[in-house]
Formats: C-alpha cells, sequence, structure tokens
C-alpha cells in the first residue's frame, strides 16, 4: 500500500527541473537550523520519524537535475527546499533543524513553513554550520549578503559583542575565513581600493538568520 501511494504521489504531482542556486540575501524568516546536509542521491521526506510514516515530499535527482515533488503543493521553488545547488561543486545542500539517531528533521518548504523528516543513509553527509565554513570558506573565501544592514558591518577586537570594534567595512571585494568559533567567524576583508581589514564577524544574527556564505559560486 505504501509503495502505491509513493508511486501515485510521484506520478500526479508537477516537475519542476532548477538550476543552480545560491543564497544572496538575509533571510531573518529562513530556517538555518543546526547543520546541513548534502544530498547526492533521490530522498523521500515523511511525515514522522519511522518507517511506516507516509511520504510527503520527495527529491528526485535527474541527469543533473533536481526535482522536488510536494504533496501540499503544485510544485516548490529552489530556494524554498534547498540552502544552496551547485553543479559544478556537486552539492545539494539543506538545514537540518535537528535529528535524531537515525532521522533528519528538515524544512522542505520554507515559504510555507513545513517540515519532515528524512532518513540517514549512508550517502547523506551532515555537518555543522562550524564544519561547513571549515570546509568551504577555508578554501574558497566567503561572500558577505547584499542587504546586510550596516549596523552588522563591524569587526570586533574578539568573538563577543561587548569587545571593542576595531574596523567597520561597505563592499568588500574578497573576505577570508581565517577561524570559526560559533556564531563568529575570524576574517580578513579586502576592499576594492586595496585596503585590508581584519577582526571577529558575527556570521549568525541573534534572530538565527545569516549574513555570510562559502563563496562556492
Amino acid at each position: 500500500m505504501k509503495k502505491l501511494f509513493i508511486l501515485l504521489f510521484i506520478i500526479l504531482s508537477t516537475t519542476v527541473a532548477f538550476a543552480d542556486y545560491m543564497p544572496a540575501y538575509v533571510n531573518p524568516s529562513f530556517y538555518y537550523g543546526n547543520g546541513l546536509i548534502s544530498l547526492d542521491d533521490s530522498v523521500l521526506i515523511y511525515d514522522s520519524d519511522n518507517d511506516n510514516a507516509n511520504v510527503i515530499a520527495s527529491v528526485t535527482l535527474d541527469n543533473g537535475n533536481i526535482i522536488v515533488r510536494e504533496k501540499s503543493v503544485p510544485y516548490s521553488e529552489i530556494e524554498n527546499t534547498f540552502l544552496a545547488v551547485s553543479n559544478e561543486k556537486k552539492i545539494m545542500l539543506m538545514p537540518v533543524e535537528y535529528d535524531t539517531d537515525d532521522w533528519y528533521y528538515v524544512c522542505y518548504n520554507q515559504k510555507m513553513k513545513l517540515f519532515g523528516w528524512i532518513k540517514k543513509t549512508e550517502k547523506i553527509d551532515y555537518m555543522s554550520w562550524s564544519e561547513f565554513f571549515n570546509l568551504y570558506g577555508r578554501k574558497y573565501g566567503i561572500y558577505l549578503f547584499r542587504n546586510i544592514n550596516p549596523k552588522n558591518k563591524v569587526l570586533y577586537s574578539s568573538s563577543d559583542i561587548k569587545s571593542t570594534k576595531v574596523d567597520e567595512f561597505s563592499f568588500p571585494k574578497h573576505t577570508s575565513l581565517w577561524l570559526i568559533s560559533k556564531d563568529w567567524m575570524l576574517v580578513k576583508i579586502t576592499t576594492y581600493d586595496g585596503e585590508t581589514k581584519t577582526g571577529w564577524l558575527k556570521w549568525r544574527l541573534d534572530n538565527g538568520s545569516i549574513i555570510a556564505f562559502p563563496d562556492l559560486r
């Protein structure tokens, strides 16, 4: 019966293929969770964390395209399901709210605030945000989102909002990552006129949103 439900769900749903996508703007209504999973295979999303649960969405890889099908909406835009997609880097990143021994709890539609469960497998890699920035941010550098509030464009002497402000910045040309400490990163910012500024940047704000991302583009 469950296999029949899955088959009907896939046949009747609308198929939409997506191109690359990278975040560019601060989004305080987005669920970023405690880390990310990187998918390289098709997955089913369930309404609870057990093998007998109902399938409520699916992610299918088809010749380099990503197809997202949902029971509750005709189709899902890529930024509603994934934080970032890069065909070149072969990554497809979905934020994880939290996980159990065998399951990941994810928001599979950010716009409609729909949540579900993905079963853990050897093909799904999980990274905490610190691990993610250390892996990709150190290698490719980071970029800062376009709509950052000026009050957050500040570098501090340590990873503490009460520490001394050492510098400010506007539109950096390049940002190098040196260290990560929880919601803070030690960075070197190079401006378009060749100046360099070094200090601690709060990359994750108190409301849970982020202002920076590894430069995977």
